[in-house]
């Protein structure tokens, strides 16, 4: 069974303003910039790549999608959320989950199957005692969002289920248990009044690891700078596919916002 992403939100609404899928020729911005990325054994490196794009969702004042890069061979380049400049302004005032589909051909490369994109309006604390002020969790599912839903609220014992030793990364913390959305675990690198400006966050269910989770300040995304960063990798795997090992946040010529996964490696 594939597993998701999700967002540490309650769900206030969502509303659908698009539901047609695109293809697109070409890389996005970040995509053109990023090598071939390790493949499975005997996969040549392509250099022809489509850009699929999922419906759009009313996301503020405007909206958001996701979108994959996808090379010939099926390999995936990136996959990523855009939001329209709009969309940083005009947001609720209370923590919102905004469900995001999958083109068909990213779901094929990928192991994501949809994104719950999620407004923390308040922002928190991360572990063990840095903060992180209003912000987006961009979070990638490797579960349906029926199977999401079906998380129940805390403590149900699947919340407290880790994955066995070598499935996160070694220095990777036990952080928030929420309903719909599953165990969050963090990267034990802060210290006692940092503030985080972005990061990934990386979620379990029951034992296994279901999203990844870029979250980025509403701030750094207005600002438009660019971050690409490594991030921990597990020992091990649960399920052979292609995992990336970085995630981006840029800003393109048009003045839409990405945050995005790249750098997939076969496992």
């Amino acid at each position: 069974m594939r597993l998701t992403i999700f967002t540490v939100c309650l769900i206030v609404g969502n509303t659908i303003v698009s539901s047609s899928c695109q293809k697109e020729h070409g890389l996005s911005n970040k995509a053109n910039d990023i090598a071939a990325s390790k493949q499975a054994p005997n996969i040549k490196a392509d250099t022809k790549y489509n850009t699929f794009y999922g419906p759009q969702t009313a996301v503020g004042a405007g909206n958001a999608r996701t979108f994959g890069t996808i090379s010939h061979t099926g390999v995936p380049q990136e996959v990523g959320v855009i939001f329209t400049n709009e969309a940083l302004s005009g947001l609720p005032s209370v923590n919102t989950i905004y469900p995001l589909e999958f083109h068909n051909k990213a779901l094929e490369a990928t192991l994501f199957e949809h994104v719950a994109l999620g407004l923390s309006a308040g922002g928190h604390g991360l572990p063990p005692s840095g903060a992180i002020g209003p912000h987006m969790d961009v979070r990638f599912f490797m579960m349906t969002q029926e199977e999401r839903l079906a998380i129940p609220a805390p403590p149900a014992p699947g919340f407290d289920v880790a994955p066995p030793p070598g499935y996160l990364p070694a220095n990777y913390a036990l952080n928030a248990a929420v309903a719909m959305i599953g165990r969050h675990w963090g990267d034990n690198i802060f210290t006692a009044g940092q503030t985080v400006h972005h990061t990934m966050i990386l979620g379990t269910w029951n034992g296994q690891l279901t999203f990844v989770n870029p979250i980025v300040t509403l701030a750094t995304l207005a600002s438009g700078q660019s971050y690409s960063v490594n991030y921990p990798q597990p020992q091990f795997f649960a399920e052979h596919g292609y995992y990336p090992t970085r995630y981006n946040i840029y800003e393109d010529d048009k003045g839409r916002h990405y945050v995005t996964l790249s750098d997939f490696v076969w496992r």
